[in-house]
């Protein structure tokens, strides 16, 4: 087991390692021949930082150099004018409309070919289109007005204009979007009147009367909600503690079976009765809690209650059943099954048997220390992992930004 995490961390490190001296051989920006890679048009200024020989004045002299990106002749540019044009005629116009009939706001971007083309609008008829592409319905002719855009297309030191025309309409409103207009409307020459502590909601809209009411925030529902989920969570949490609780005392008892054999055959053996030997091994328990040398163990804790119910004048069989009971694991009720046949057989034959349970005992100990040690290694992978996601961020995150630059 302690091989396999060793090889397993050795492959981690050297893979971590190939992959730094990937990043640093694919990071170069510099070729044999002294020149430096420069960056695409458009992604602007890279920072190299180089070291310097120049005989005995300089010594590894740490010089930057700033590096532009690559100037643009006038052939690509043409092509992203082209480019952005045609990016226009797709972008410009909503969704579904076209230039002879256009009702919604038009798009007009601040640039376009991702970025490398600059874009300077201007219209004819910012009666009828505001700034922003908004059509301005309240000033337009119900016939529609033509508009004329003209766009300053610039691509570093080259310049080329675009035009083009579109015709713009009021928009067909529904019956509804008409009341919501004609409230729209109102609400706010009302919002408008000076010294009026209250805004007066409109009675009626196209010939509509209106009937205003609050909306309710139903905050008694919400809390009542958010209340019973809690409780469903809290009740969760509960379940998920005991079943937690439960598991790992289950666990402990597995672990204390083969002691508690042990500690019977020995005492068995030295010629104790089983009562006398529960006695013992319950006294020793309670004496090193008092003093508190030793952490609470399950099992003892539950063969203190049987020994209480014995010294109560309950009987052995019975007590020594409630006990099997109560812990309910089979390496337990193997025990008392034991204990149990030799209270009605007599004691002949069970130094012998509980030898043989010892063994077993010892042997299933073993293998659930090794079922612990796999979970415990398996519950390592998530910290691995995410501190391999660390490492490999910090290697990564620097190269990338250094690629953008």
């Amino acid at each position: 087991m302690r091989r396999k995490k060793i090889i397993e961390a050795a492959v981690v490190c050297i893979l971590l390692l190939l992959l730094g001296a990937y990043m640093e051989f694919s990071d170069r920006s510099m070729d044999d021949k002294n020149r430096i890679i420069r960056g695409s048009p458009g992604s602007g200024r890279q920072e190299v930082e180089l070291t310097l020989n120049a005989g005995e004045k300089l010594k590894n002299y740490d010089y930057q150099v700033s590096v532009p990106a690559q100037c643009i002749d006038e052939k690509t540019a043409q092509s992203y004018f082209s480019r952005a044009e045609k990016e226009i005629d797709e972008t410009f116009f909503p969704e579904g409309e076209e230039a002879a009939h256009v009702t919604e706001q038009v798009h007009m971007k601040p640039s376009y070919v991702k970025g490398l083309v600059k874009a300077d609008w201007t219209l004819d008829q910012y009666n009828a289109v505001d700034v922003d592409g908004t059509i301005r319905e309240d000033q337009l002719d119900p016939q529609g007005e033509l508009v004329q855009a003209s766009v300053a297309l610039t691509c570093e030191k080259y310049r080329e204009e675009y035009t083009f025309s579109f015709q713009v309409y009021p928009k067909v409103m529904s019956q509804q979007e008409k009341v919501i207009h004609e409230i729209a409307a109102e609400v706010e020459q009302q919002s408008t009147q000076e010294g009026e502590r209250y805004l007066t909601l409109p009675d009626q809209a196209a010939g509509v009367k209106l009937q205003w009411k609050e909306k309710k925030q139903h905050l008694v529902w919400k809390i009542l909600f958010f209340e019973v989920l809690v409780c469903f969570l809290m009740a969760g949490i509960v379940l998920e503690r005991k079943r937690t609780a439960d598991h790992i005392k289950k666990e402990q008892m597995k672990l204390d079976y083969a002691e508690v054999v042990s500690k019977l055959l020995i005492l068995l053996g030295a010629g104790m009765s089983l009562k006398q030997a529960w006695n013992r091994i319950s006294a020793q328990y309670s004496d090193k809690r008092q003093k508190k040398q030793i952490k609470e163990r399950y099992i003892y804790e539950e063969m203190i209650i049987t020994n209480q119910e014995i010294l109560d004048g309950e009987s052995e069989r019975l007590a020594y059943q409630k006990f099997g009971e109560r812990v309910d694991l089979g390496e337990y009720q193997r025990l008392i099954r034991i204990l149990l046949q030799n209270l009605q057989t007599g004691s002949r034959g069970l130094c012998k048997l509980l030898e043989q349970e010892s063994e077993n005992a010892l042997e299933e100990r073993k293998a659930l220390a090794c079922k612990l040690g796999e979970e415990a290694g398996t519950k390592m992978l998530l910290p691995l992992m995410m501190m391999l996601g660390i490492v490999i961020a910090i290697i990564m995150i620097p190269a990338m930004l250094s690629f953008q630059v």
